[in-house]
């Protein structure tokens, strides 16, 4: 439904480019803004109506008669707007469709198999040169409903599938992958390891649990308890529909991710793509500036056209009878007859008194077309605004989940530096007098305070050898504490050290780049981790992975290479 705004003869979009779009797939009905349009405001459901130069898509279903959200009004202000809500009603009506079914993935009689390779992805249209050099186009509502064509397609990517050649369009979603529930359990399966930061996409949200997408097809809940230890926290509050998310995978049957285990400098794994040699589908958010270094956004300049206010403006000159009377007379055919006799003074009064009033009329009704024109100019000032009010809440939300990220870790470590702390003073001293039973104490220790309840199963210690003169050198090398030590041991024995960037995990070489890497006679390899990263002689931890788990060698400057 696409309606003609008060005031003009033609409406803001583009009706013939909608109807040539959407084919035989939907009704394309233009309404002025008139008695008629109040008269089917009167018989719409609340919240569902249409007027004033919007328009909106009515689906098949009648869901949108409870969820007006699912009949979206689409707005226009100008003639300016009219690409704008032109392409928003093709969306709307194509994505209608496909969701009732009323465009079949399979290919029509009519229809081609045809292959091609991606020029380019612009908006919801991606630009393909088939292998006759003829052109063709991807449309983003015949793919995938709820997922962007960027996601699916990149330029240079070669695709094929039905071409229509009335249309142009090829449809590529008999190629799709991951679009079902058991097919998106074997990509995930494929994918990722249980350990992982992987992306996800939030799909809903309520104020206990936020749904997110691992696959178009693969939706996981994810508990209060798995993101937030705040009880004051509602995840309505921290999250938005359709905001890319790290997570860690914790279990695969059944399917569970923890949003409250991701450090900031761990990288998550690249999502799957849905074609073949397309982009990941997810792609981690773009990193935020920080408060200090974001200034604030101004908001937009008022409408340079303020509304004026309703009054009666008196006009500049108001019609005589005798002006009157040469407008509206008939015009005259000589007769020889008398001439007329002049009007009598009542008739004058009145004609002078309607002429009045039709002057009033009209600078009434020029007042209010200027004060229209002043509210839709800042109706699309508020709009603007408000798409950056939304896109600053989605940022401030993203800054405090991060904050509470860190909040979180830091509490896991305090608790366990008090642990250890109070079990220390507590003891006076050592609790073990053999030093290497005291540090598998403390890593024992660290593990427990670490890796929660649910984890500990997926996470647990691997078996290890402390070297002779690796306690020693934590004494010796100075300026990293033992208890740093021994959480990043923890993260080496139960895997997570691939997967933190700043630990910087990597095989030691026997001499500079390029050189071989060094490896003992019984085939173990030497591995050097991070201690510090960016400062002065940055501390590091050598060891050896040998077959039967690890063995720890010594803890050594940043120049330091020695096994």
């Amino acid at each position: 439904m696409l309606t003609i705004p008060a005031g003009y003869d033609q409406p803001f979009g583009d009706p013939d480019e909608i109807k040539q779009a959407v084919g035989d797939l939907a009704e394309v009905v233009l309404m002025p803004t008139s008695d008629v349009s109040w008269a089917f405001s009167r018989v719409m459901p609340t919240m569902t109506q249409v007027y004033g130069g919007a328009g909106r898509v009515y689906p098949v279903d009648h869901a949108w008669v409870s969820d007006p959200g699912r009949s979206r009004l689409r707005f226009a202000y100008s003639p300016d707007d009219r690409k704008r809500i032109t392409d928003q009603l093709v969306s709307d009506a194509l994505q209608a469709a496909m969701a009732a079914g009323l465009v079949e993935p399979r290919p029509r009689s009519e229809s081609q198999q045809r292959s091609g390779r991606v020029q380019g992805v612009i908006g919801s249209r991606a630009l393909v040169t088939l292998e006759d050099k003829s052109a063709a186009t991807v449309w983003e509502e015949l793919t995938l409903p709820g997922v962007t064509l960027d996601q699916v397609l990149v330029k240079g990517q070669s695709v094929a599938g039905s071409y229509d050649r009335d249309s142009r369009r090829l449809d590529v979603r008999a190629a799709l992958m991951f679009t079902d529930l058991a097919s998106a359990f074997v990509g995930v399966n494929e994918a990722y390891q249980i350990g992982d930061v992987v992306l996800a996409e939030v799909a809903a949200v309520t104020d206990d649990a936020v749904t997110v997408r691992l696959l178009p097809g693969l939706a996981v809940e994810v508990g209060r308890e798995a993101v937030t230890t705040n009880p004051n926290d509602n995840l309505s509050g921290l999250f938005s529909v359709g905001e890319i998310v790290a997570g860690r995978l914790v279990a695969l049957e059944p399917l569970r991710l923890r949003l409250d285990d991701v450090d900031d400098e761990e990288l998550a794994k690249p999502a799957p793509s849905l074609l073949p040699g397309g982009p990941p589908w997810l792609r981690p958010p773009a990193p935020q500036p920080s408060a200090a270094a974001a200034p604030p956004t101004p908001a937009p300049p008022p409408s340079t056209t303020p509304p004026k206010p309703l009054v009666r403006s008196t006009a500049p000159r108001q019609p005589t009878p005798s002006d009157l009377a040469r407008q509206l007379a008939p015009p005259q055919q000589p007769v020889l007859t008398r001439p007329a006799e002049p009007a009598s003074a009542r008739e004058q009064a009145r004609v002078l008194h309607l002429s009045n009033e039709l002057a009033a009329e009209r600078a009434t009704r020029k007042a209010l077309a200027d004060e229209l024109t002043g509210l839709r100019a800042r109706a699309a000032d508020l709009e603007a605004e408000l798409t950056q009010a939304t896109r600053s809440i989605g940022q401030l939300q993203t800054r405090y989940r991060g904050a509470d990220l860190a909040r979180q870790r830091l509490i896991k470590q305090l608790k366990s530096a008090q642990s250890r702390a109070g079990q220390s003073a507590d003891a006076e001293g050592p609790l073990f007098l053999d030093p290497e039973d005291q540090f598998r104490y403390e890593v024992t220790c660290e593990w427990a305070q670490r890796v929660p309840a649910a984890e500990k199963a997926a996470k647990p210690l691997a078996t290890y050898v402390v070297a002779p003169g690796f306690l020693d050198s934590i004494e010796q090398v100075e300026g990293v504490s033992r208890a740093k030590v021994v959480a990043v041991v923890v993260e080496v024995l139960t895997g997570q050290v691939q997967h933190i960037a700043g630990r910087d995990v990597h095989q030691l070489r026997s001499g500079s780049a390029g050189s071989p890497y060094v490896r003992r006679a019984d085939g173990a390899t030497c591995w050097r981790v991070a201690l510090q990263r960016e400062s002065a002689a940055a501390r590091r931890l050598h060891y050896w992975r040998t077959q039967d788990g690890y063995e720890f060698s010594r803890v050594v400057l940043h120049d330091d290479y020695r096994p």
